[in-house]
This record gives C-alpha cells, sequence and structure tokens, in this order.
C-alpha cells in the first residue's frame, strides 16, 4: 500500500508540474501538490566508445581508453506546486554555455520547467568527456550528455515526494589548502607560478574548510537525499597523460557515502579556484595522488560529513523560487603586448599536448609558463566586455548560488557572511565556465589565475556583492 500511494504522488505531482511556468500564480492551484517536494535522478554519462577528454590545461588532445569509474549527471529536482527547480551535479570538468544552453532547453521542453530554474552545474573533475568541443569523438558523447540530462531531469521530477530539509555545517582539518603562498622576501608562488627556492612564508590567504551537509528527507519508502557542498580540485587520477574517465574524488567520496548510508548522493563544488586536495608546505599532508590516495581522501571526507549530520537541524520552508540577473563586465587585457611569444608557446602545447617542452619555450622568453601563454592568447580574442549570467536559488530557506566560474575562497566568505540564509549552498561552474575569478590580491600579485582569467581586476568581488543582492531578493 505504501509503495502504491508513494506511485500515485509521483503521478499527481507530475500532472501538477505540467502547468509549472516558474513565475507566480503560473500553475493550477487545484492540481499542484502542497509543500516542499523533493525528487532524485543520477544517469550515466560513460560513452560506448572513446572521447576526448578535458583537464590539466584544458587540452582536449587526450582520447579516453576506458573508464575507472562512473561519470554521471545528478539532478535534484524541487517544487513547491508553483515553482519547479532543477539543480544539475555533472562529473565534467566544466559546464560550456553552448552545450549547458542547449540541454537547458531540451530539458525545458521535455518537463515544462523554465530554463532559468534549471541550474547545471561541473564537479571539476579532471578526467572526464570534454564539454563544449566540436571534435567528432566530442560530438559523439555530446549525445550521451544531452540524453543524460533531459532523462534526469525526467526521472527526477517523477521521483519526487513531500520533504523536510535539515542542514549542518562541519569544519575540516587539512583536506583542502590555499596553492598561493606568501614567500619570505614578501613575494608570491604558487603551484603554476612564481620561485618556490625564495623560502616558504605561509599560505596568501585563509582555506575554505567548511563542508556544507543537506538532508532532504523524505516521506513514504523514498531514499532520503543527502547534499554535499565541499572545495577541492578533483586530480588524484593521473596528469596530462591519463586516459581513464573518472569522476575523480567525486566517485571516491559518493560511493562511500552512499554504501554507509544507503542515501542518495550528490555533491556541488563550492570556491575550489584557489585550492587543492594536497600541500606543498612543510609538515602538512603531502600529494594526495593516485587511486589509493583517492580512496582515502573519499573516506576521509565521509568521516566530516558523518560528524556533521549527526548535529542535523531543521532549516525549514517551503518556497522554491528564482532569479537570474545578466552582469556586464570589462575583459582581461593582461600580457596582450606580448602576443606573439605566447602564440609560438601555446602552438606547441595544442600540437603537442607537453605542457613541460611548452613551459621551457615559454619561459625561455620570459613567461612564467605556457599557461600564462594560452591566457594571453584567449584574452586577444576577447570583446572588451562581457554579459555575465547569474542565478540563484532559493528551496525553503535554504539559499543556492550559482557561480559560472571557479571562485576564489575570500569570495565564498563574502558571500555566506551576505547572505540572508543561514545555509547558503554554493555551486561553481554552473551554466557556464568563465575560468577562475581572482581576487584583488591576487591580480595584485600576479598569479596562474590572472594570467588565464576572461575579467579584469575586481570581478571576484563583484559577483560576490551581486550574489548577495540576488540571495536578498528571493
Amino acid at each position: 500500500m505504501k509503495k502504491l500511494i508513494a506511485c500515485l504522488l509521483s503521478f499527481v505531482i507530475v500532472l501538477g508540474l505540467c502547468a509549472c511556468t516558474g513565475g507566480a500564480g503560473g500553475a493550477d492551484e487545484t492540481q499542484a501538490p502542497q509543500g516542499l517536494q523533493i525528487g532524485y535522478a543520477r544517469e550515466s554519462l560513460i560513452p560506448s566508445g572513446n572521447v576526448n577528454m578535458s583537464g590539466y590545461g584544458n587540452q582536449e588532445h587526450r582520447v579516453s581508453t576506458g573508464y575507472l569509474d562512473i561519470i554521471a549527471a545528478t539532478c535534484i529536482a524541487a517544487t513547491d506546486g508553483t515553482n519547479t527547480v532543477l539543480l544539475f551535479s555533472t562529473d565534467t570538468l566544466n559546464a560550456k554555455s553552448n552545450w549547458t544552453a542547449e540541454a537547458r532547453t531540451l530539458i525545458s521542453q521535455a518537463t515544462g520547467v523554465p530554463g532559468n530554474n534549471i541550474q547545471v552545474g561541473a564537479t571539476h573533475t579532471h578526467s572526464s568527456g570534454a564539454v563544449g568541443g566540436s571534435e567528432p569523438l566530442t560530438l559523439q558523447w555530446k549525445t550521451v550528455y544531452m540524453d543524460a540530462l533531459v532523462n534526469a531531469a525526467k526521472k527526477a521530477i517523477a521521483d519526487m515526494a513531500p520533504a523536510k530539509i535539515y542542514g549542518a555545517t562541519i569544519q575540516t582539518e587539512g583536506m583542502t589548502y590555499v596553492r598561493h603562498y606568501e614567500m619570505l622576501d614578501g613575494s608570491y608562488c604558487g603551484d603554476n607560478f612564481g620561485d618556490p627556492k625564495k623560502g616558504y612564508k605561509g599560505h596568501a590567504t585563509t582555506a575554505n574548510e567548511l563542508m556544507m551537509m543537506i538532508k532532504f528527507d523524505r516521506e513514504g519508502d523514498k531514499k532520503d537525499i543527502a547534499v554535499m557542498n565541499f572545495q577541492f580540485h578533483p586530480c588524484f587520477t593521473g596528469g596530462s597523460q591519463e586516459t581513464v574517465l573518472s569522476a575523480d574524488g567525486i566517485a571516491s567520496i559518493r560511493d562511500v557515502f552512499e554504501k554507509e548510508t544507503g542515501m542518495h548522493f550528490i555533491y556541488f563544488t563550492g570556491s575550489a579556484g584557489n585550492q587543492n586536495a594536497n600541500s606543498r608546505l612543510p609538515n602538512e599532508t603531502q600529494n594526495r595522488k593516485g587511486t589509493t590516495q583517492m580512496k582515502k581522501y573519499g573516506e576521509e571526507l565521509y568521516q566530516y560529513a558523518a560528524k556533521a549530520m549527526e548535529n542535523l537541524e531543521e532549516i525549514g520552508g517551503t518556497t522554491v523560487s528564482s532569479k537570474q540577473e545578466i552582469l556586464n563586465y570589462k575583459s582581461n587585457d593582461y600580457g596582450l603586448e606580448r602576443l606573439a611569444d605566447a602564440q609560438k608557446a601555446t602552438d606547441l602545447f595544442r600540437q603537442t599536448g607537453d605542457s613541460s617542452k611548452a613551459s621551457a619555450l615559454a619561459q625561455s622568453m620570459g613567461f612564467h609558463s605556457v599557461y600564462e601563454c594560452n591566457g594571453i592568447v584567449a584574452n586577444a580574442g576577447r570583446p572588451a566586455t562581457y554579459d555575465m549570467e547569474l542565478n540563484v536559488v532559493r528551496i525553503g530557506d535554504l539559499g543556492f548560488v550559482a557561480a559560472p566560474y571557479e571562485m576564489f575562497s575570500d569570495s565564498a566568505f563574502q558571500i555566506r557572511e551576505g547572505s540572508p540564509f543561514k545555509y547558503t549552498l554554493i555551486s561553481t561552474i554552473t551554466n557556464n565556465s568563465w575560468g577562475y575569478f581572482p581576487t584583488e590580491k591576487a591580480y595584485g600579485y600576479g598569479c596562474y589565475e590572472s594570467f588565464t582569467a576572461s575579467f579584469a581586476s575586481g570581478i571576484a568581488e563583484t559577483t560576490a556583492a551581486k550574489f548577495v543582492e540576488m540571495l536578498k531578493g528571493i
């Protein structure tokens, strides 16, 4: 009987969603379900054959030869009977706008959920298929990607059931670190720039070690859903020559969490723009690399998650809403006077995929690395300003930020300190991948991330302030 009731409830929810337009008063109140409803689905992104891969400088010369674990598209559906939102976490490096825009259109056509209410994020694994490219193998995989997102959306909607929201936070220790350092002579260094021989004084800024855990406690026989919001660069499964598909550390934490709790699991990448999962400083955890370390890292993250969930508190609220704004901002013009030389190193990297050889050429011409050259070449083709889509979502008294870039830790602090919600999830690399948004301080000392940034200094502070304003508006 319990299963029959659950099936009937899912049918009623789908009927109600057919009337949803995403705006107030857009649904038929006599058919729409009352209260907060939450659904979940996950679809595989594993291709039937090989696929071009992204990661490690975003070169796409690598072609996959198999997979270590399942890369997937995971979706949460939420409705209050009038408005419906869909939140995706995909095991990809990026969320390129040309693909995500198409996916949002296809999902909207299949479900009736407005495109602005659909947020497609990436877990930032460096061992997945190349999103947004036009190579033949990539275009074959694009069909898998689109089908997975559409199917996950439909299944998540059909899976919806009444739910309550609970939340908890915990400060982790040593699970992530800022990969920029202040040196003893007052200069700065990073894992991809500067001179480490000058001696480390300490990290350049404070790491965001906060883990946020959200639980959707669902009625009937529906599994509860756990949401983890944390930040690190998933780079365990190898380097630029690795050809095995993997969700990386995300797969590790997902596997252990679901095994230990029996709950559904979804991960949203937080402020990982300047944070890694290993450290170069003395007396800190050293270079977690490889599959054994990946598994260990997932187990360690699970211990923090389990401890956090011992202290869950009800968040409350049933309202579901979203808000979108377009921010116009100026482009980064860094290094354009050295474009001709930068192009030589970039061309070598694209032809060979050998970052060491290309960086050696770059350094012989006075650059820090080939990645600096890549950024200069990319900057040369940009218009003076860009329009950037920003989105926020409210599910009950839970806030959700859809940031289309790689966020630095200080920006996460700025958003959460200004947010009107006690619990605010930050999903980066969502709907688009504008690259790194360094803070003004980071632009000031010059770093790999500022060399390659799409936008000029001040963008991190501007977008964080805009997100706070938008959260207050929903």
